[in-house]
């Protein structure tokens, strides 16, 4: 009897893959046009707006009005999707593409169970998650402990992607920096929603890969 360990077939799998991508350049490469702008010093000045000193953010932040529709309802759960236009100022605003002006959420919650007797947690997008499915599914198992599930899909990602991205593959290093702090401005105001409009006592934030790194950001505003 052959015996195979997966974490090895996986671990050789992506280096093949990657290293077949790499070299025939059938994807383009991240930052394929470069800074995002034509002197450094442009990138400079992006930086130190869209991270000022923590003495200089506000709470509450902007409150967002999500227009809600019910995908799906079971005798035990209720998924919604929500958009909203997002929260980040002119400057910011007019920096990010078309396409991304506009978040969109979905929210997974138990039923017959008042919001104040049940949690909720914002799951942030890892790197090149698209979609709602895969935190979907890790908010399933929540429900039980009636905890709800908030997934914020992040600009420049699914239908806030760009039309001339490709996948997750940023065409600029000041679109990572964009994409980084409207997420976090989305988030403060979806935190912000579900206290003073949904009435959660409890609330959290996760996030895997560039999730996790978004979330320890966010916790310094």
């Amino acid at each position: 009897m052959v015996t195979v360990n997966l974490g090895m077939l996986h671990y050789v799998i992506d280096h093949v893959y990657g290293a077949f991508m790499h070299r025939t350049k059938i994807s383009p490469p991240f930052f394929s046009r470069g800074w995002g702008g034509s002197k450094l010093e442009l990138l400079e000045r992006l930086i130190n707006q869209l991270f000022p000193d923590v003495e200089g953010q506000i709470w509450p932040p902007n409150l967002i009005q999500p227009m809600w529709k019910t995908v799906w309802e079971s005798k035990n759960a209720c998924l919604r999707e929500g958009v909203f236009r997002t929260p980040c100022d002119e400057q910011l605003l007019n920096a990010l593409p078309p396409e991304s002006h506009y978040a969109r959420v979905a929210f997974l919650t138990p039923k017959f169970v008042s919001p104040q007797n049940m949690a909720c947690v914002v799951h942030l997008a890892g790197t090149g998650d698209h979609t709602f499915e895969r935190r979907l599914r890790l908010g399933g198992p929540l429900l039980k402990e009636n905890i709800a599930t908030m997934v914020l899909e992040s600009p420049f990602y699914g239908q806030r992607r760009p039309v001339l991205q490709r996948g997750a593959k940023l065409l600029c290093v000041s679109d990572l920096l964009l994409l980084g702090r409207a997420t976090i401005e989305e988030a403060r105001s979806l935190l912000h929603w579900l206290d003073s409009e949904a009435g959660f006592g409890k609330m959290g934030v996760c996030g895997l890969s560039m999730g996790q790194y978004i979330l320890l950001l966010l916790l310094h505003f």
